[in-house]
């Protein structure tokens, strides 16, 4: 089964990570994020919200095979004015890797909304 999400729709929401823009569908850091987020995202795991976290899933693997070698995270802020721009850490660990990224902070929040609680049932 192919994907849910696509190229287009990852770029709909990174639009300020212009790494991300000049991607094209046939990139294969970008089949590599789009069979990875099927396997980590699967329909049955999200159900109708599989899309959307795909898509948040891609962006974030993208981001993070964007970032700078050199210890330069994502951009988290710029001023026009005075020409400032500042980055975030890198991720330190393999541990806090999904949440070094907006895009993977929201796909933890959706892993989260999908597990189902289970509820104690008293014997009969």
């Amino acid at each position: 089964m192919a994907s849910s999400t696509t190229l287009d729709k990852v770029k709909a929401i990174t639009r300020k990570d212009p790494n991300i823009q000049d991607l094209h569908a046939s990139d294969d850091a970008v089949v590599f994020a789009l069979v990875l987020a099927e396997e980590m995202a699967p329909l049955g795991k999200f159900k109708s919200k599989t899309e959307a976290a795909q898509t948040y899933l891609v962006a974030h693997i993208l981001s993070v095979a964007f970032t700078v070698a050199g210890g330069q995270g994502p951009l988290s802020s710029e001023s026009i004015g005075g020409i400032t721009q500042s980055f975030t850490l890198p991720y330190l660990n393999q541990q806090t890797v999904i949440a070094s990224t907006q895009y993977g902070l929201m796909y933890l929040e959706m892993v989260r909304a999908s597990i189902v609680s289970i509820k104690s049932i008293k014997p009969a």
